[in-house]
């Protein structure tokens, strides 16, 4: 037994990968370091090279790997670490033991990795990945108890698998042998454990300006001021490339003390990226192909990784995805967790959403960090919210935005059309084939709005939508939104409802479309209309607090003015949401922030809102002062 009482049944071997040219001097560094820490743990260390890649070592993965040597020769493109992936799983099968990659640094001993696993009943533990999506095992640095785990035995047993494994795909390496594929395999095997992401990878993929223990210096020794000169030593490759290393790292030691290792990024990743369109077809490819379980996330990360995509066939790709997985899923469909935005305000209504859609990209656990090249996260962002609008007038159903956009959209998830010519008189059953539809098209959330004035033909068609919801989904998430500024709203309303000129979205590609605009056209007070508006408003608070009394059903209240008309307060509402409803979502304030994409109008005081501001009567003024900025 090693220290801790682990009884590892194999031999305490720390097993690390190099293949093809000389190992660089600074890899060199961290591998001498990490032999010592494993020697004084009673570990020894194994550097695998080109040389050892024989029949007897690599019985079941050997004729592969000759491919893809034979294939880096005739085509001189790197997939070495394809190579190594099957290496390293089958190192893991045949020795048991410890795997790293070679930028991996050891902080302490490993053995206690070892405990807690066999403290679980596991033989194998496996680390959270770092560069991708954290719901996924990273290839990087895992270990075995045992000899022959049925794991390892699985991800390289499957001869027809490795024969279709096709190296000039490379720059989807992570499915064909990286993280998806070991993750797919452990869906599959309760005999392994997912460690925290901390536990060998404190410092994320893209966090190389916090490593204060590595840093490229050049040719100039005085160069660099990440990591401290007096206690570190210069490293020259025969490139002429120098590095500045800090070996053992005590900083990220004292920073992370839960943590076994961290890996130096700095010196490179494995990962080959190629054109969107390609990489999004292949992906999309190898989960059709191998992807079983309907149920399975990599279905929906796949879906991700598409729709932000910026492949020209998003949507061929995605209706492919769907089908598959309804396919799979068979008539015991999952649906999609509702969201009713009942509202007064209908660009408070649009806020709330933009900021729903962006907390949902995310949840609660993701890692955000800004640097000088703009903000970053540790997962590739979701895609898990779905808007359905304010569908609910004859009007609004016959507008360029359902006709062109919503109602394809849908009906690639599958929704039938014949379903739209039942919108208005059985909203329920719409929207329960929406929810069914877009659970299989990888979305979790479903919002729909019921605004007050949607439709100037029917008055009480809103208060019938909002009853049959109601009634028809008692587990739905309710929000009321409401602006207590009713000459604020006024004015708003009447100057979109006379331009035409809603809220606008920003062009999330071009920096430029997030200014914020020039203040809306002055409209006309008028009596007579403002008093509509406002009986109507008033009618439709009340009807929406007297159904949800009557059905003794919670809510969360939202006034635009106390929740939404900051980014401090919009951050506090999302909370508010998050607590009130259980949603796994992001709440960072920089996160949101840098995400919502409503073009802002500029902020005036309120009688530049009017024409004739003179006409609004002292008993509106009072009670909402025209000097005041909105």
């Amino acid at each position: 037994a090693l220290g801790g009482g682990v009884a590892l049944e194999v031999e305490p071997v720390g097993h690390v990968i190099w293949l093809g040219s000389k190992l660089p001097n600074v890899k060199r560094v961290f591998l001498h370091r990490n032999q010592e820490l494993l020697h004084e743990a009673g570990w020894k260390l194994k550097l695998w090279r080109s040389e050892d890649i024989t029949q007897q070592n690599f019985p079941y993965t050997y004729s592969t790997i000759r491919r893809a040597l034979r294939y880096h020769d005739d085509s001189g493109e790197n997939v070495f670490s394809m190579i190594g992936d099957l290496m390293k799983f089958e190192i893991l099968y045949h020795f048991g033991g410890l795997y790293m990659d070679t930028n991996i640094e050891l902080l302490r001993d490993p053995t206690e990795l070892f405990t807690v696993a066999a403290s679980l009943n596991k033989e194998v533990f496996l680390v959270a990945d770092p560069g991708g999506d954290k719901r996924f095992a990273s290839a990087g640095f895992m270990g075995a108890l045992k000899k022959h785990s049925p794991l390892f035995a699985s991800l390289i047993a499957n001869q027809q698998y490795l024969n279709e494994i096709p190296f000039e795909e490379h720059c989807v390496a992570n499915a064909w042998t990286g993280p998806m594929y070991l993750t797919l395999k452990v869906l599959h095997f309760d005999s392994a454990v997912i460690l925290d992401r901390d536990t060998a990878y404190p410092l994320l993929c893209g966090q190389d300006a916090k490593d204060r223990c590595l840093e490229r210096v050049g040719n100039d020794e005085t160069a660099g001021s990440k990591v401290d000169q007096a206690h570190s030593v210069l490293v020259k490759e025969e490139n002429g490339d120098m590095w500045r290393v800090k070996v053992p790292c005590t900083d990220m030691a004292r920073e992370y003390p839960e943590a076994t290792a961290v890996d130096h990024f700095s010196l490179g990743k494995s990962w080959i990226n190629c054109a969107p369109e390609v990489k999004s077809q292949k992906l999309v490819d190898w989960t059709l192909r191998y992807v079983h379980d309907p149920a399975s996330f990599i279905f929906d990360f796949t879906m991700d990784q598409v729709r932000w995509s910026t492949a020209g066939n998003t949507e061929k790709m995605i209706a492919r995805l769907v089908k598959r997985r309804q396919q799979l899923l068979g008539a015991g469909a999952n649906r999609a967790q509702l969201i009713i935005l009942a509202s007064t305000a209908r660009s408070g209504a649009t806020l709330v959403s933009e900021l729903l859609r962006q907390a949902f990209n995310a949840d609660e656990d993701t890692v955000v960090w800004t640097d000088e090249s703009g903000l970053h996260s540790d997962i590739p962002l979701y895609n898990r919210f779905f808007d359905l609008g304010d569908l609910w007038s004859e009007t609004t159903l016959a507008q360029d935005w359902v006709t062109k956009d919503l109602k394809p959209k849908l009906m690639s998830f599958g929704v039938r059309e014949s379903s739209f010519d039942h919108v208005l008189d059985k909203p329920a059953l719409f929207v329960d084939e929406v929810l069914r539809r877009s659970a299989s098209a990888g979305f979790q959330y479903v919002l729909v709005k019921v605004g007050w004035n949607n439709d100037p033909k029917d008055a009480t068609m809103a208060k019938r939508v909002a009853a049959n919801l109601l009634d028809a989904f008692p587990h739905a998430s309710v929000v009321f939104l409401e602006r207590s500024n009713i000459l604020a709203q006024f004015a708003s309303l009447t100057g979109a409802q006379d331009t035409g000129m809603w809220m606008k979205f920003a062009d999330a590609f071009n920096p430029a479309d997030v200014r914020v605009t020039p203040p809306p056209p002055r409209v006309r007070f008028d009596f007579p209309r403002f008093k509509r508006m406002f009986d109507q408003r008033h009618g439709w608070i009340t009807f929406v607090h007297d159904e949800m009394a009557r059905r003794r059903r919670k809510y969360v209240h939202l006034v635009y003015e106390e929740h939404l008309n900051s980014l401090e307060k919009q951050a506090g509402t999302m909370k508010t949401l998050k607590d009130s409803f259980g949603f796994d979502i992001n709440v960072d304030p920089s996160f949101l922030q840098s995400s919502v994409r409503l073009v802002k109008s500029a902020s005036v005081p309120l009688r530049e809102r009017f024409l004739n501001p003179e006409a609004i009567p002292e008993l509106l003024t009072r009670a909402f002062p025209l000097d005041e900025v909105e």
